[in-house]
């Protein structure tokens, strides 16, 4: 039971948040199911990410009573417990449900995402009569409001977090392909079509942030295991690096084309100084979590790049600064730090496709974080912290045999 709803939030992950929650409500579910009516147990001791992840909330709740008074705090506080639920949940749910068949099911799922980016990308590119009539039509429809054509492959998600989530994605196979030959198993035939079909969706998301953090991702599998995935390590680099020259570029923001004067870079530029003085003014505990909106005109002019105002300055260390000021950030960096130096030490351990995954992946996280708030969007953050989760329970099982 455990394994099939596992298998399920593996195929709608990549698709729906709302599915995913679903899916995990299933999984939690199942979970007490085992416990009640199979007798099976659970531990939640010698979890690793505990104590980060709990030191990042209650400094995020003593920045948001403090500074706040909770005023636009609770959604991010939500979010964090969420996240710390999510652990738990995928911590348990794993440790029952050992092996590597969750991962078929991820991967069908991004595989699907994937097909419904190039589709919308293709539509757009070369049906553009066909596109326009489609997107009239579907701008009336909830169902199928996010399956709108345009010069960005983005699935049903934001172009950013699409891109984002294939360089997630891509990085999987390509350690699953890894280790695969480490252990001297045969070529699997749909690892080659879902990477073709994964990397040329991250190609076309129109995502540079993904595409360079992906580039980062690749670095870490080349200096673990280059002689393993040489192939795939420059076909990959091959298709990913022109895009930064050539790629589908997306010039307009918030349903109006930018100006000269607001390039995307004027635009991240003033994002982060707004916010590093949001961080001086506020050095301890921040504006409180959820406040960067509120303070924001008092910092910059607005409206601004197409927008009335902007709660996101692009940047995951300056937002952190900015609202949780610096002991957030320092919580901030104990988790993070935490999940690198965990993935690390099981990778030089167990030699797990895993932690090989994990390990390129939180790489890639940390160079995106760079231009993005990706750890805060739940599309990103769910997936990261259930591979973490994933990572740590099966090494935990198994003794680091997979």
């Amino acid at each position: 039971m455990i394994s099939l709803t596992l298998a399920l939030w593996g195929i709608a992950q990549p698709l729906s948040i709302a599915g995913a929650n679903i899916a995990i409500v299933l999984i939690l579910t199942a979970i007490f199911k085992a416990r009640l009516l199979d007798g099976k147990r659970w531990s939640l001791k010698g979890l690793a990410l505990e104590k980060p992840l709990w030191t990042y909330i209650l400094v995020g709740i003593i920045s948001s009573a403090v500074m706040s008074g909770f005023k636009n705090g609770t959604g991010p506080l939500e979010r964090n417990f969420q996240l710390l639920a999510d652990y738990y949940i995928f911590s348990i749910a794993f440790g029952f449900s050992s092996g590597l068949q969750p991962f078929y099911f991820w991967t069908a799922g991004f595989s699907i995402a994937a097909c419904l980016g190039l589709g919308e990308f293709g539509l757009w590119q070369f049906f553009q009569t066909a596109a326009a009539r489609f997107n009239e039509k579907i701008s009336s429809s909830h169902l199928w409001s996010a399956l709108y054509a345009t010069n960005r492959a983005h699935g049903t998600i934001h172009p950013v977090t699409f891109g984002e989530l294939m360089s997630m994605a891509g990085l999987g196979i390509l350690a699953f392909r890894i280790i695969a030959r480490q252990k001297g198993e045969k070529e699997k035939p749909w690892t080659i079509l879902a990477g073709i079909l994964i990397l040329a969706a991250l190609a076309l998301s129109g995502t540079r942030g993904a595409w360079m953090g992906f580039v980062v991702g690749l670095l870490v599998l080349a200096a673990t295991e280059f002689r393993l995935a040489r192939v795939e390590l420059f076909a990959a680099l091959i298709v990913i690096i022109p895009q930064f020259f050539f790629g589908p570029r997306f010039s307009q923001l918030a349903g109006g084309a930018l100006s000269e004067k607001e390039t995307s870079f004027k635009i991240h530029l003033a994002l982060w100084k707004a916010a590093w003085k949001m961080f001086l003014d506020h050095p301890i505990l921040g504006v409180g979590p959820g406040r960067f909106g509120a303070f924001f005109g008092k910092y910059h002019a607005i409206p601004f790049g197409g927008q009335p105002t902007w709660g996101n300055a692009h940047n995951l260390y300056l937002q952190t600064i900015a609202e949780r000021g610096t002991l957030g950030f320092c919580a901030l960096l104990f988790l993070l730090g935490t999940m690198v130096f965990q993935a690390f030490k099981t990778y030089r351990r167990d030699r797990s496709f895993l932690s090989l995954w994990f390990l390129a992946w939180i790489a890639a996280l940390l160079f995106m974080s760079l231009t993005e708030s990706a750890f805060q969007v739940a599309m990103i953050w769910m997936p990261t912290i259930a591979l973490y989760g994933w990572m740590e329970s099966e090494s935990r099982v198994n003794g680091g045999k997979q």
